[in-house]
């Protein structure tokens, strides 16, 4: 089974590394950005972020995602050994989301996992873009699975009894941070996930990873307050999403709109003049009095939100685009409520998205009878470690920010288990279906 996993995601990285040669890099909204952003940090010969991206900005972004672009334009002048690297980072990805699921469930559900996870074609596209979501979950389900590791006393027992593993995880999970703060999702299921079914182990896991969480985070932040005189850890742009909801009325984003609409709370005046720790102060403020006072309104907005983020998954078929030299016409539109009319004027695109929307709707639909079966068959722990993820991950997002649909990528790792679960099941019963079959045909015979 193991030779399975290597030969899948050998043939994995091959497929992202052909996909990057013959549809090259796909610009994006967010990835101009860090481009933008690591080039100022060159010309200022500091990591992000640099004091000049602190004072008279409006936030800090995704710090690992720029200073990785930066390394990479520092050592090869070009952003396309990066993107090859993402393509590891991705196959990698896969890798790991089957150890995952053969710690969780069984190796069959994992080989199914991985099957499903390599051919998904919304997998296919993102390591030709810059965005965060790559390494992030990468390193978050690596330092998942490190954790998890230890329940397994088979493998490395120098490393079980030290925690060292649990430690790393720690660390890892910090790391992942820095590039978007999703991670402590994951902290936070395997804080509960401890305290519920392993009570016994729980403070030493606890205290272990939190203590390589912790001093990866001290290493980050001590890092910038030493260059900056900022103790900046990862982006800081929770207020400055929050605070929008004291004057949007759609829960939709707002992609083309005034960023700083003046009469709003999000507008500050001679914001160029201060540093973004003062915005974000200064938004965090402005926000808690509007949700004290109108915590009913802001609440209303989580279910259409998550409708929003989990409605489509088509968001990294931008790599297939044919003219895709800007960012903004990246992206893909799917006339649904008017297809039976426009099905036949569809480009080569849309018809790979529709296809790519069938098989979302197909993985949602295993994902949910997966989390069934879990639940019926009284797997808590299995329940537990997917589900908690996939509904406290989301909702988290949804209460801080807008609902955009790749929003959701960090959760999908665990869809893919329960939907890889679901696929297993239906496989054993199928196969005792056709068992059952053929006896009553010998027995006629």
């Amino acid at each position: 089974m193991q030779n399975r996993y290597y030969q899948i995601t050998a043939l994995y990285f091959l497929l992202l590394v052909a996909v990057l040669i013959v549809f090259g890099y796909t610009p994006t909204n967010d990835g101009e950005g860090y481009l933008e952003y690591a080039r100022i940090c060159l010309s200022e010969h500091e990591p992000y972020p640099c004091l000049r991206l602190i004072e008279g900005q409006p936030f800090v972004w995704n710090n690992g995602i720029i200073n990785l672009i930066a390394l990479s334009l520092s050592v090869f002048g070009s952003i396309i050994p990066l993107l090859v690297l993402f393509c590891l980072l991705k196959a990698l990805t896969a890798f790991f989301i089957a150890k995952t699921t053969e710690l969780i469930f069984n190796e069959k559900a994992a080989l199914w996992t991985l099957i499903l996870y390599v051919a998904y074609p919304n997998n296919w596209g993102q390591s030709t873009m810059l965005m965060s979501e790559i390494p992030m979950i990468f390193l978050a389900i690596l330092a998942f699975y490190l954790v998890l590791h230890t329940e397994d006393h088979k493998y490395f027992p120098l490393i079980r009894n030290f925690s060292l593993s649990v430690f790393f995880g720690g660390m890892l999970f910090a790391l992942a941070n820095w590039f978007r703060p999703v991670a402590v999702v994951f902290v936070a299921t395997l804080i509960l996930y401890y305290v519920f079914f392993n009570y016994r182990r729980a403070l030493r896991q606890i205290f272990t990873m939190l203590l390589g969480y912790f001093l990866m985070t001290t290493a980050i932040g001590t890092s910038c307050y030493l260059r900056t005189g900022y103790f900046l850890y990862q982006s800081d742009t929770l207020w400055f999403n929050m605070v929008a909801s004291t004057y949007e009325t759609s829960t939709e984003p707002h992609y083309k709109s005034e960023m700083f609409p003046k009469g709003t709370a999000r507008y500050i005046e001679n914001m160029e003049e201060k540093s973004a720790v003062e915005c974000s102060n200064i938004w965090r403020e402005r926000s808690l009095e509007w949700l004290a006072d109108h915590p009913g309104e802001y609440l209303s907005k989580i279910p259409s939100r998550l409708f929003y983020m989990y409605k489509n998954d088509i968001d990294n078929l931008a790599a297939f685009v044919p003219a895709k030299s800007k960012a903004d016409n990246n992206y893909i539109t799917l006339p649904l409520s008017s297809l039976r009319t426009e099905f036949l004027h569809l480009s080569p695109v849309q018809y790979f998205a529709l296809f790519t929307t069938l098989f979302y709707i197909i993985l949602l639909i295993l994902a949910l009878v997966g989390g069934i079966i879990t639940l019926v068959r009284g797997q808590r722990k299995q329940a537990f470690l997917t589900l908690f993820i996939i509904i406290a991950g989301s909702i988290a997002t949804v209460l801080a920010v807008h609902g955009e649909t790749r929003f959701k990528q960090p959760y999908m790792p665990f869809i893919f288990m329960l939907a890889g679960y679901a696929q297993l099941y239906f496989h054993i019963f199928r196969f005792f279906t056709r068992k059952k079959k053929s006896r009553r045909v010998r027995r006629i015979g």
